[in-house]
């Protein structure tokens, strides 16, 4: 008898730690499920700028930004035309904060990680780390192609230019929350591109289409 009576004892603990087990899991799922999402906090904007080309970095562009919050990650995004997977051809992959007067800080930073050739860049402070309202951050992207719309050496007459890249800027700050796209926009204009147009026979003699610029 005494050990049926231990059995029961034994089963009805049992239960009542099962029943308190699923209790705690659904007030903590209850909780996790009314927990607010962090709201954007960050506003951000930057500049793009041609940088002196090199041998292995021909199509290098120097990028700035700065956000009215703290960063902690960033993710630059550089696309040029629909399905496009391999605009970028290196980076910067450590990335230097700046006071507002142009003055690199020891104490923050960025390290930036991505395949290449991408589309794309991601970068973090560290843990912990994040770069403060109004800093700069200052790193470099050398693209697969120039920057502006171009025609690729030795393309045939008439090819259409490939168009401008376009540079978006997403950020997570400090409160945990994603914000942007930012667009990034080059300093200064493109140059004009002069398509070479088809040369066209007719009735003997030869012709040319219209010449086409863009910008």
């Amino acid at each position: 008898m005494h050990r049926k009576a231990e059995r029961r004892a034994s089963k009805r603990w049992a239960l009542f730690s099962l029943a308190f087990a699923l209790g705690v899991g659904l007030l903590t799922q209850s909780a996790l499920a009314a927990a607010p999402a962090p709201e954007s906090a960050a506003l951000c904007g930057g500049i793009l700028n041609r940088a002196k080309a090199t041998a292995d970095d021909p199509n290098l562009v120097s990028y700035k930004f700065t956000c009215n919050w703290g960063v902690s990650a960033y993710t630059l995004i550089v696309t040029r035309k629909p399905n496009d997977d391999a605009t970028i051809d290196d980076f910067a992959s450590s990335v230097p904060v700046l006071d507002p007067t142009g003055n690199p800080l020891s104490t923050q930073s960025f390290n930036c990680f991505g395949g290449i050739p991408g589309t794309g860049i991601n970068c973090n402070a560290g843990a912990g780390g994040y770069m403060a309202a109004p800093n700069w951050a200052a790193g470099t992207i050398d693209l697969t192609e120039p920057y502006c719309a171009n025609i690729p050496k030795g393309s045939p007459a008439g090819t259409k230019p490939d168009p401008s890249a376009v540079v978006q800027l997403v950020v997570s700050d400090t409160t945990g929350a994603e914000d942007g796209p930012f667009r990034l926009r080059l300093a200064g204009k493109c140059p004009a591109v002069h398509v070479k147009p088809k040369l066209k026979t007719k009735g003997g003699g030869k012709s040319t289409g219209p010449k086409v610029t863009t910008g």
